[in-house]
């Protein structure tokens, strides 16, 4: 009987083991998950869908790109960028969390002043440096924000 008994109370230890480092597995996995998710790295345009305005950024080389607000619509896999004076536009996707445009960026040819135009230039390295793509909560909202090796911009909703 006692040898039944002793069996019995391995078993439950073994059950009672495999239950709390299960557990275990599945907190660290859910942390995991969430910490990826909290990050906000976006695998498509879908949830930035529609108008943006720029809030805040900076260039890597320290200078502050732009003068005016910029604002970015997004339509389907379409990103046009009004700078000022010029329109931007680039047909991209998104593959891991980098804008992907094989034509690059277009743009039309108006003579702009010459911080306008380092502006759009700035705008269009971003995208043509594959800029990491991200939505986030700030204390503003909703920020979209795209960084690269030329800067980082934040977008929130217009």
């Amino acid at each position: 009987m006692s040898f039944t008994l002793r069996h019995r109370w391995v078993a439950l230890a073994a059950v009672v083991a495999i239950v709390v480092l299960g557990g275990a597995y599945a907190v660290r996995l859910a942390l995991h998950r969430a910490a990826d998710e909290d990050a906000g790295w976006l695998d498509s345009l879908e949830p930035v869908q529609g108008q943006w305005v720029s809030s805040t950024g900076f260039a890597r080389d320290g200078s502050s790109p732009w003068a005016a607000p910029v604002r970015v619509s997004v339509d389907g896999d379409e990103l046009r960028f009004d700078v000022g004076c010029n329109r931007l536009t680039a047909t991209a996707t998104v593959d891991h969390h980098r804008l992907q445009s094989e034509r690059g960026v277009m743009s039309t040819l108006i003579g702009c002043p010459p911080e306008v135009a380092a502006h759009e230039a700035w705008i269009a390295a971003l995208v043509a440096d594959h800029a990491q793509v991200q939505l986030k909560g700030s204390t503003e909202g909703m920020m979209f924000s795209l960084t690269s090796d030329a800067g980082w911009i934040g977008f929130l909703r217009d």
